[in-house]
């Protein structure tokens, strides 16, 4: 099997050709109007999602990327079926904008706070670096939503199935949230992404705990039936 860094390089943001090529692009893949912008004074061809073929001069194989990117085009051939893109070697094929960047940072981050493994000083600080994260050009999330998810994240220290805010007394902790959901209630846990655990804890608790909004929504709670008129 063909090794890939025969024929590409990843460089930072940048995928280089390291052997001449062509990369096709199929229009019929790009049926919905804004997936793909071609800017032919910049050079470069901006896709939503790249859906492609790169052939080189002894193998053919695809390219996929589930991201924005931009295409070079230091040489391009457009017809209304396809357009064919011819790099030598050494030419940058395509780079990755800011803005995806900046959207992998906001999953990372995310992840992090979901797992308790972001460091922060006190809870104003946690709040402007959520901000940070997501208050930059591609984010259009009012400050009162940075405020819920810091909230949510800081659970009551002597009790992680509620938010610090909730407890008797201040004493925030930042929890795991992945595994402190199977502890705030059963259903709740079965909403999340570990069935078997939380019908282990189900079976087991002795805990009686309210139902959240989310769990009233799953068991029709919130749905008042109606009445039959005789």
């Amino acid at each position: 099997m063909a090794k890939i860094n025969k024929y590409l390089r990843q460089i930072d943001d940048k995928l280089i050709a390291a052997e001449p090529c062509k990369l096709t692009i199929e229009m019929s893949d790009y049926i919905i109007s804004d997936s793909i912008q071609i800017k032919e004074k910049d050079g470069i061809i901006w896709v939503k999602t790249l859906v492609s073929n790169v052939e080189f001069s002894d193998i053919v194989f695809n390219i996929i990327l589930d991201y924005p990117i931009e295409l070079q085009t230091p040489n391009m051939e457009k017809g209304k079926e396809r357009i064919v893109l011819t790099y030598l070697k050494e030419d940058v094929i395509l780079t990755i904008p800011f803005t995806t960047v900046e959207i992998k940072e906001q999953v990372n981050y995310i992840k992090r706070l979901l797992g308790g493994k972001e460091m922060y000083k006190d809870p104003s600080h946690l709040l402007k670096k959520i901000f940070k994260v997501y208050g930059g050009s591609i984010s259009d999330l009012d400050l009162i939503y940075m405020e819920i998810m810091a909230s949510q994240v800081l659970r009551d220290k002597s009790d992680h199935s509620i938010p610090a805010r909730l407890g008797r007394k201040w004493d925030p902790i930042m929890a795991n949230i992945k595994t402190d959901v199977f502890s705030t209630s059963f259903v709740q846990g079965l909403e999340f992404e570990n069935v078997g655990k939380a019908i282990d804890i189900g079976l087991t608790t002795s805990r009686e705990t309210e139902p959240s909004i989310l769990e009233r929504v799953v068991t029709g709670e919130l749905v008042t039936p109606k009445r039959r008129k005789r």
